[in-house]
């Protein structure tokens, strides 16, 4: 999301001295890898967002909405996505 930040910053000539980002993601795990009955995935994500800028709030309220709206990585969770995979053994497909 930093990028993007930075980008649509760049992009709209935004004054903004300077950006940190804090992501906070909680994962559990859960089940038997000895069963074959583990799982895992994600609890939540938090974002925490320091901006020093002399633009106005509403462009800085605008800048974060744009850097969400176009985080790929934020986008996939929020709105997920087909997923494939495909493994080859020593050259050869193998079928999952």
């Amino acid at each position: 999301m930093l990028t993007q930040l930075s980008r649509f910053g760049t992009i709209t000539k935004l004054n903004v001295k300077s950006i940190r980002l804090k992501q906070i993601t909680r994962f559990f795990m859960k089940g038997s890898a000895l069963q074959g009955t583990l799982r895992g995935g994600a609890l939540g994500l938090e974002t925490h967002i320091e901006v020093e800028s002399s633009e106005p709030p509403e462009k800085i309220r605008h800048l974060i909405k744009m850097g969400g709206q176009t985080c790929f990585t934020l986008q996939s969770l929020i709105n997920p996505v087909p997923v494939k995979t495909s493994v080859t053994l020593n050259g050869e497909p193998l079928v999952l």
